[in-house]
């Protein structure tokens, strides 16, 4: 294909040429038929993005940029993963991704055990400290992890984005509070049916599968950048 086909079939294939989205069930439908999005991503992303497909230009907006097709995604960000319809956190380059449930439990790498963090390798100090903190007290708002693991700022997105690109942690939810509500965090094997039956490479192939469907083009340095796989489990992936 062309750059331009490329671009034509993807805008296709991101539900981009119809119209927006205006319900939940409607972003769960499309979470589902992507895979993988990101939440926001613009309208030249790398990837799908949900802000994207439920963008509706024919609403009034504030100078701010808000607007209820905003508001409504929003809802549906913090809605989602707690009903189990969609797993969302820091994994696409780091930013906010949702998965399908499919997705998720093909990429998942560990057990589907609550205390899988206990047997994640190579984990920061403060990152096995957070994991720790939600494996003992359950879901837990970022306001609240803040203070308990005494990382605040940059650190802490680093933290959330550590676990999220293990997929170990997924937001669930808000808590309301002084100011702006505060995400809600917890562990992904206590929130979802983690991981999908079958064989290691057998798991692979079908994430890869869905992966290219998605992309319509997928050449093994995507899968590698998009799932932080080694080439060589890229290419076997892609050629099963």
């Amino acid at each position: 294909m062309t750059g331009g086909t490329i671009a034509e079939a993807r805008r296709k294939r991101w539900w981009q040429d119809g119209p927006p989205l205006r319900s939940l069930e409607e972003a769960q439908e499309y979470i589902e038929d992507v895979g993988i999005c990101l939440l926001f991503g613009g309208a030249a992303a790398r990837y799908p993005s949900l802000r994207e497909v439920s963008r509706d230009e024919s609403l009034p907006r504030l100078p701010s940029g808000w607007g209820q097709d905003l508001e409504a995604m929003w809802t549906w960000k913090d809605t989602l993963p707690v009903k189990g319809g969609a797993w969302l956190g820091r994994y696409l380059s780091g930013k906010q991704t949702l998965l399908s449930c499919r997705l998720l439990a093909d990429l998942y790498e560990f057990e589907g055990e609550e205390d899988d963090v206990l047997s994640a390798a190579g984990l920061s100090e403060e990152a096995g400290r957070l994991a720790g903190l939600l494996l003992d007290e359950g879901p837990m708002s970022t306001r609240a992890l803040r203070e308990a693991v005494g990382v605040t700022g940059k650190r802490f997105d680093q933290v959330l984005t550590e676990l999220g690109r293990r997929l170990l942690i997924t937001n669930y939810g808000v808590e309301e509070g002084p100011g702006w509500a505060s995400c809600v965090i917890e562990l992904t094997a206590r929130a979802f049916s983690v991981p999908s039956g079958g064989s290691r490479a057998e798991r692979d192939a079908l994430a890869a599968a869905r992966f290219a469907d998605t992309m319509v083009e997928a050449k093994p340095a995507a899968v590698c950048r998009a799932f932080g796989w080694s080439r060589e489990r890229a290419v076997a992936a892609l050629e099963s």
